[in-house]
């Protein structure tokens, strides 16, 4: 049995950290109206009191390196008074005394809350001899050299909002310097700075993105058991991915897959009463492999080994075959050119192709299914595995929307195919769970028209989802969803009760709704949470599982019971970020403007979690880009409870265009480009002045991305209702977007229905803000991906050199390497700054943020 001594310094090397004693320092308790504070002192402290290791236990270890190599902080990221151990201590102006172990040495991490009222740079003095490390957040702090009085200063960034200090000292009783402690913040000239006992705060950017979440969830064809994909960024730069398979019933953890790569395409081995499988994919070197792990035994196998350009693949029903795609690219041109045989060729990866195979792991034979200058998309197996269907899709540039689509089935046993259909409006296709029929899903202008709901001569919003049948027997199609106000996404014919599920943008919300065949009739799926992205259905039983979140929780996932159409079950993989760190959020509400047509426009409204009417606030209003409604997700590329959490009150309308709301209001966004929606955001922002004093009408933004990002610019040629207004990869020449784009014709074969710039010169110029910019007067910031292909930065560039030329305020912020999205996660906290920054210098009139990201040049001019 070892000793005492040596079990100490085996602790001790530990990242447990068993040798640490804790103290949690935390200010004085805020007062519910503090005043402006220059100095704020600290006179109250939390400890708890862990041994101490003693010297014999020390020997031979390096002290100092181990003390700076300890995490910034162990346990919970905001400790909370009270709670899990934690006693109070009383100091005096700042002033306390660490008490040093009488032998050997011990750690004290100390931390507190600063809360600024606005971005400044504040000043942190310590007055402490001893050895110490201090972060803010996770950023560490360097003291400066010891003043005439022994304090050493740091510099403290401080955004609007709540931080954490952390600072962990090294206690040696070999050391001859005093455990004396002080410390004192100096807040920024014009700032508020307060110290807090309560660690509560508004969600930030960091957390949106770093806080675990859910990827995909899939149930075993059986129903016992449900898969999770899960992921988080462990180091706050890379993401790490794992697995959990989990009872559906309960969602109790069966097995824990971690350490595997990044695992891909994660489903079930299909049918049931067989074996319990899992399927994934990993790669390595440019080759892909595809395993089978058996949950019983617990084997895994390979069952599709370093297979090169692997594509999508699918196991068919009857767990025989697996079909996969191999993706080939043409031989570049060695003279380094290229002839654009048209506009979709100018896309790099355009003339890359693939074909199907078909793999039978069990005897390791393979065969070719399709091949040929065309792509096989959008293929799915039949329910008994002797068929395939999919899609070919080539060009028609004479033809809205410029290709012809067919779908073609395929017999698996003598490879014949036969055409189903051929139009280009139709994008996907379903079996139903005998064979017989086909889902299928496309828009509104599909077989002539057929799911049209609207007065001849209206175009159609052909970016609406509808869902037709057509019988495998007669090919005829009838629509289903034609009178269905919800716009239809993903669809899926369930095997266990015969129901086509779907997933809907439904105003606000996307919900799941389901249909009945036999009864002709649509039902909605109650899954608990506002925005449910994804749900999946057994071929057995009753129980399915959906992930989605709420505009005030982020992602979660749920046991729906599908009898009861109720939840059975949730678990929140985010928990311990949000509710453990005491996270706390601001209502979230619908309200409807009173148009002067007499219309009501529907909108929500994100309030500060401090809200209080009585009270004055900027507003920041956000509207769609596309042509899809904003909905009550949570998070996303533009997160409204962040900005709430700033201290805005964010007004979020759905204007005409927007699908789910009915087919009459989405055709409003075919060749509309600004005449309708920017009218509705004005008067939606007007109505929603008059009707909320607390609302500032001198102290509103404006703020949209892609087409929101025209509509933005397009708005303040019409009005200088706002103080500021931000466009992300707006468009400011319909024409240039048109032909220059990568997506610009594709888009406009929907947004832009048979029209054309050579014919209709009022809409592609009139409606354009170029062509106009000579009436804009609001503060403007453009943001653009410098290698975004759908909207190109010419769009930003174009109107910035106009406005620059003008002699207006403008500001251009070009995210390198990014494309329309920024998805690059550093880069996103810029880019969510930069925003941020932007309406603090026009709507609170605190330049301090924007000043320190984009400094004015020292070196040139």
């Amino acid at each position: 049995m070892p000793s005492q001594t040596q079990a100490s310094v085996s602790v001790l090397k530990t990242v447990v950290l068993c040798l640490v004693s804790f103290i949690l320092l935390l200010g004085s308790a805020a007062v519910a109206e503090p005043g402006p504070v220059q100095e704020v002192l600290t006179t109250e402290i939390f400890q708890l009191q862990l041994p101490v290791f003693h010297d014999e236990a020390l020997a031979g270890t390096d002290m100092e390196k181990l003390f700076k190599n300890l995490p910034t902080l162990p346990g919970p990221n905001w400790p909370m008074a009270d709670a899990e151990g934690w006693n109070a201590l009383k100091g005096t102006d700042g002033s306390f005394e660490l008490n040093k172990p009488d032998s050997g040495a011990a750690v004290q991490y100390l931390v507190f809350y600063a809360e600024s009222d606005r971005w400044q740079k504040a000043t942190l003095s310590i007055n402490c001899a001893l050895p110490m490390v201090i972060n803010l957040g996770d950023e560490k702090i360097t003291l400066g050299e010891k003043d005439d009085d022994g304090l050493r200063t740091a510099d403290l960034k401080l955004p609007i909002g709540k931080h954490r200090v952390a600072i962990r000292i090294l206690l040696d009783s070999a050391s001859e310097e005093a455990a004396d402690f002080s410390l004192s913040i100096e807040a920024a000239e014009d700032a508020q700075l307060f110290a807090s006992t309560d660690p509560s705060h508004s969600v930030t950017i960091q957390t949106i993105l770093e806080a675990p979440r859910v990827g995909r969830v899939a149930v075993s064809p059986d129903g016992r058991f449900t898969v999770l994909k899960l992921s988080e960024f462990r180091d706050g730069t890379t993401r790490e991915n794992w697995l959990e398979i989990r009872r559906t019933k309960d969602l109790k953890v069966e097995r824990y897959l971690r350490g595997m790569g990044s695992p891909s395409s994660v489903s079930w081995y299909p049918g049931t009463g067989k074996e319990t499988a899992l399927t994934w994919e990993t790669s390595h070197d440019d080759r892909s492999t595809v395993w089978l792990f058996n949950l019983e035994s617990g084997e895994t196998r390979a069952v599709l080994e370093h297979v090169a350009d692997l594509g999508s693949w699918q196991w068919a029903p009857d767990g025989a075959s697996i079909i996969y795609e191999i993706q080939r690219s043409p031989d570049e041109d060695k003279r380094k050119v290229k002839h654009v045989a048209h506009p979709a060729d100018r896309q790099s990866w355009w003339r890359d192709r693939s074909h199907l195979m078909q793999a039978f792991p069990a005897g390791g034979l393979e065969r070719q299914l399709t091949a040929g200058p065309l792509d096989a998309g959008g293929w799915e197996i039949s329910p008994d595995s002797k068929s395939l269907i999919f899609f070919t899709s080539e060009n028609d540039w004479t033809n809205r929307p410029f290709r012809i689509s067919k779908l073609w089935m395929m017999d698996l046993a003598t490879l014949t195919v036969k055409e189903l259909l051929n139009d280009p409006w139709i994008g996907g296709a379903h079996f139903s769970p005998d064979g017989k029929t086909l889902c299928l899903t496309g828009s509104p202008s599909a077989f002539d028209g057929m799911g049209r709901n609207l007065p001849d001569g209206v175009q159609a919003n052909d970016y609406g989802g509808q869902v037709y049948l057509m019988d495998l027997d007669d090919l005829k199609p009838r629509p289903i969803s034609i009178d269905f106000i919800p716009d239809v996404g993903w669809t899926k014919w369930s095997v266990a009760d015969g129901k086509i599920y779907t997933r809907c943008t439904d105003t606000q919300y996307n919900n799941i709704y389901r249909y009945d065949p036999k009864k002709d009739r649509w039902e909605k799926v109650e899954t608990g949470v506002e925005s449910t992205d994804q749900i999946s259905i057994p071929d057995e039983g009753h129980l399915a599982v959906a992930r989605g979140t709420s505009a005030t929780h982020p992602n979660t996932v749920q046991v729906i019971d599908l009898k009861k159409n109720s939840v059975k079950k949730t678990f929140d993989p985010g928990e311990a970020q949000y509710d453990g760190e005491s996270i706390v959020f601001g209502k979230v509400e619908t309200w409807a403007a009173d148009l002067p047509n007499g219309e009501k426009l529907d909108g929500m409204v994100y309030y500060p979690a401090d809200f209080d009417p009585a009270k004055k606030y900027p507003l920041i209003v956000y509207y769609y880009g596309g042509t899809s409604p904003i909905t009550r997700d949570f998070g996303g590329r533009y997160p409204k409870n962040v900005w709430a959490g700033q201290g805005y009150v964010v007004y979020v309308p759905n204007p005409s265009g927007a699908t789910g709301y009915g087919q009459k209001m989405a055709a409003r966004h075919v060749n509309d480009w600004g005449i309708i929606t920017a009218g509705e955001v004005i008067d939606g922002t007007r109505a929603f002045l008059a009707a909320h004093d607390f609302a500032m009408a001198d102290r509103v933004g404006c703020m949209g991305a892609s087409y929101g990002g025209f509509l933005t610019e397009y708005i303040i040629t019409q009005t200088d209702l706002f103080a500021a207004a931000i466009s992300h990869a707006g468009i400011s020449s319909i024409s240039s977007y048109w032909g220059e784009g990568m997506w610009g014709y594709a888009y406009g074969t929907r947004a832009l229905a048979n029209s054309y710039p050579w014919k209709d010169r009022e809409l592609y110029v009139e409606q354009s803000s170029l062509f106009h910019a000579d009436k804009i007067n609001t503060p403007l910031l453009l943001v653009h991906g410098d290698s975004d292909i759908n909207v190109p930065v010419g769009e930003s560039d174009q109107l910035f050199t106009a406005l620059k030329i003008l002699g207006r305020e403008v500001e251009y912020v070009q995210i390198q390497g990014q494309d329309h999205h920024i998805l690059n996660h550093e880069q996103r906290i810029v880019w969510n700054d930069t925003i941020l920054a932007f309406f603090a210098r026009h709507l609170k009139d605190r330049a301090g943020w924007w000043d320190e990201l984009y400094p004015e040049p020292e070196d040139y001019r």
